[in-house]
């Protein structure tokens, strides 16, 4: 169940949080004449955002429910996306 909830939730707002920038993109094309770059610039810390919803449900589990098995699946997909956005920074 941790390792589902550590990826879930950092996706779908990594999705509402992508979607937003397209809509304002797609409001403002000038944004992207002026920085061709934008989306390259913009994902890794989307994905850095969108990683803090799963810490404070990490301390939720792990200190008010005292479920160590399920904090110990959100530690570990944290990890994983932690390392997905180091590969996207350095890939980009």
């Amino acid at each position: 169940m941790g390792i589902v909830l550590g990826i879930l939730i950092p996706v779908i707002l990594f999705g509402i949080l992508f979607a937003v920038l397209a809509i304002l993109v797609h409001a403002r094309p000038e944004m992207l004449v002026n920085n061709p770059t934008l989306y390259k610039t913009i994902v890794p810390k989307l994905i850095l955002i969108s990683m803090i919803p799963s810490l404070l449900i990490l301390r939720h589990y792990l200190l008010k429910l005292k479920y160590d098995k399920t904090g110990r699946g959100i530690i570990i997909s944290t990890f994983v996306l932690g390392l997905v956005f180091v590969i996207v920074q350095f890939a980009l």
